[in-house]
């Protein structure tokens, strides 16, 4: 039975690592989302400052206005990125919350058996000590 507990444990071990490699692609995809959101804001503020400056002519006002709702598109598109990075994240922490919950009710379930083993092995040994101790008064 212990062999198959320890199976169990490293199954459930295994389960742990591919958790933390996902929740670490997660992260990764956060990070690349904020910063694709944090480029397309900064893209807005750079072309529309560019078409307010003192020396931007009509052109650039028309450039600018021709380029805005491609700017928009892209702050949109980074947020909705963002929040989808946002929840594979947290199902990312929910799933490797839940994989170290079944890898530590492995372990407590094996340190449990043991537990219950060396009772059980102690109790044996009274159990013989005292028919010693009835064979030796008799």
């Amino acid at each position: 039975m212990s062999d198959q507990l320890s199976v169990l444990l490293r199954l459930r071990a295994e389960t742990v690592r591919e958790e933390q490699r996902r929740l670490a692609d997660a992260i990764a995809a956060l990070d690349a989302a904020e910063a694709a959101g944090a480029a397309a804001r900064a893209a807005m503020e750079r072309e529309a400052a560019h078409a307010a400056g003192i020396d931007a002519d009509d052109t650039a006002l028309v450039a600018f206005a021709a380029w805005l709702p491609r700017g928009r598109a892209a702050i949109a598109a980074a947020e909705e990125q963002f929040a989808q990075a946002t929840l594979f994240a947290a199902r990312a922490r929910a799933a490797l919350g839940l994989a170290r919950a079944g890898e530590r009710a492995v372990e407590e379930l094996i340190a449990t058996r043991a537990e219950a083993a060396a009772h059980a092995e102690a109790a044996a040994e009274q159990a013989a000590l005292d028919e010693i101790g009835q064979n030796k008064l008799q």
